[in-house]
């Protein structure tokens, strides 16, 4: 929480080292590491250093969002690995860091300055494209926008004007709202556009007309949300917490250490004769058949402390596991990953039931937990089960309601994916080249070197996304190469998607969402009835007279 109060704009300098690595291999980079170290020291300037040298691929990519020549930009908490993030946050301004060890590698990190975190901001917009690139052309975007302006500071609708002269097809309908918090620090967003919408500072407060790579705007401010106490933030930090790398690796520390307090044995003679002569990829789909045979997966195959577990029971188990829990050279080994997670999962059970026999406050803790299961069944079975299974009961509520279902006109975007720029640019100069995205779905189905990823993606309008470095672009113009969610892509312009209604299969989530509000509140009603729920609200009222 207090780290998020703050956000360090650094650079770093990585030498590439696998976790595991040889130490013939760790010595030679840790000498490559500090040979650069000893550049720095001598005055050579720190992006010119990890553009040339760095083995993060971003650096010497000038399309990346993030990392060219080193720079990451301001982050915060929780958005690094735990060791990169300690030593920024630990390293005074203007310093570099001492080398640091991470998952991926060693690093030198400069850190160039740190701000106080700002609070995220709603805003809405009225934009006008240029239709060409030529100065009339401007000259017309800029007189509308002008006389728009001028309407509103003569006290005109904001929202009126945005729904009736906007040219963002997403946000118009709407009054010109984006619908979603834009952040102060994000990557995606257009500079002229982020600088001026957080140049405001009063709620109602209308911008001067600025531009964008996308057209003019002007730009209103609706709502500033609250950076947030500990105890407000503490579910959401929490939940964040819980997705970090460094949290697994915590529980899976805490899991073996429980491990060490309990007498354990496994079987792996029994594993070994009946995996013998199994293909590796096929353990999971064997296993749970051994185990429907009822005098097989009765055997004992694992002893923890004064637990025993069968066969069936570690079956079951192994067939809910996914790659994560990583691969193993043949059937047998692969089987001892999936013992290895099951002895983890069932020594912090066992740790938590003598937590539970021991502990009072734990024993607290349980219960709750076991009470929001409770009320989890409850809904589950007399709210979202229902809303599900009466398919009838949603054909209806569709039908009647249909004008609530509703796409609004959509940009189509194309997009080719993948993780290796030269791949990426390879695809587009093959269709530069006048070739169909028929050929390039040719190309990738023969070439296996052509690791890439066609979508259609259908965008409703700016989005705070990197969709949105698409939207200005004519049909069958494309961006420079992007980089969203660990990938790197290529968005295309393809048109759009007429407004229309949703097919019942596209509504269905929607529709089972509101059939649950009106199941939800009938179970309420014959709760407060069975149990004679009554409320006096006049005297809260005068509660707040005193």
């Amino acid at each position: 929480y207090e780290k998020r109060k703050h956000f360090v704009h650094a650079s770093h300098i990585m030498i590439v080292l696998p976790q595991g690595a040889s130490p013939v291999d760790t010595l030679r980079a840790w000498d490559k590491i500090m040979a650069l170290r000893d550049s720095l020291a001598q005055g050579v300037p720190f992006g010119d250093l990890a553009f040339r040298q760095s083995e993060d691929r971003t650096a010497s990519s000038e399309n990346s969002v993030r990392g060219f020549r080193g720079d990451l930009g301001p982050f915060s908490a929780g958005e690094m690995i735990k060791p990169f993030e300690d030593a920024a946050y630990g390293t005074p301004a203007g310093e570099i860091s001492d080398v640091v060890r991470s998952a991926y590698g060693y690093h030198l990190i400069k850190v160039h300055g740190r701000e106080d975190a700002r609070p995220d901001y709603h805003v809405s917009h009225i934009m006008i494209r240029f239709i060409e690139e030529t100065s009339s052309d401007s000259a017309k975007v800029y007189a509308k926008m002008d006389s728009l302006k001028a309407l509103l500071d003569e006290g005109a609708s904001f929202d009126d004007l945005a729904r009736a002269h906007s040219e963002d097809r997403g946000s118009a309908p709407h009054g010109g709202s984006l619908r979603g918090a834009i952040q102060y620090h994000t990557p995606n967003i257009d500079k002229n556009f982020h600088d001026a919408a957080f140049a405001l500072e009063e709620i109602g407060q209308i911008s001067d007309v600025i531009e964008s790579q996308y057209g003019l705007h002007i730009i209103r401010l609706d709502q500033v949300d609250s950076l947030g106490t500990l105890d407000e933030m503490y579910d959401e930090l929490a939940n964040m917490a819980r997705a970090l790398p460094r949290m697994r690796e915590a529980e899976t520390a805490l899991a073996r250490s429980s491990r060490e307090l309990y007498t354990i044995s496994v079987d792996t003679l029994l594993l070994s004769r009946l995996l013998r002569g199994i293909q590796r990829d096929s353990v999971q789909q064997y296993l749970g058949e051994l185990a429907a045979i009822d005098s097989v997966g009765a055997m004992l195959l694992v002893t923890l402390a004064d637990s025993s577990y069968a066969l069936k029971q570690f079956a079951n188990f192994a067939a809910q596991q996914t790659n994560t829990v990583g691969y193993g050279p043949t059937a047998f080994t692969q089987s001892l990953i999936y013992v290895d997670a099951f002895l983890n999962d069932n020594a912090l059970a066992y740790r938590a039931f003598e937590l539970e026999k021991s502990d009072q406050g734990f024993r607290e803790i349980m219960q709750n937990f076991e009470e929001g299961l409770t009320i989890f069944k409850i809904m589950e079975d007399s709210v979202w089960n229902a809303s599900s299974a009466d398919t009838l009961r949603l054909m209806n509520h569709y039908s009647a309601n249909i004008e609530r279902y509703q796409w609004t006109e959509r940009y189509r975007l194309l997009e080719i994916s993948g993780v290796v720029d030269s791949v990426l640019i390879e695809a587009v100069d093959w269709l530069d080249e006048g070739r169909t995205w028929a050929d390039l779905v040719e190309k990738i189905a023969a070439d296996s070197t052509w690791n890439i990823q066609l979508d259609t993606v259908l965008v409703p309008g700016f989005t705070n996304s990197v969709y949105d470095r698409a939207l200005n672009l004519s049909t069958g113009e494309h961006t420079s190469i992007l980089s969203a969610h660990n990938r790197r892509l290529v968005l295309y312009m393809d048109g759009s998607e007429p407004p229309r209604p949703k097919t019942f299969e596209e509504a269905l989530t929607e529709v089972m969402a509101d059939i649950q509000i009106e199941l939800e509140h009938n179970l309420h009603m014959r709760l407060r009835s069975k149990y004679r729920v009554k409320t006096f609200p006049d005297r809260l009222a005068t509660a707040y007279k005193r």
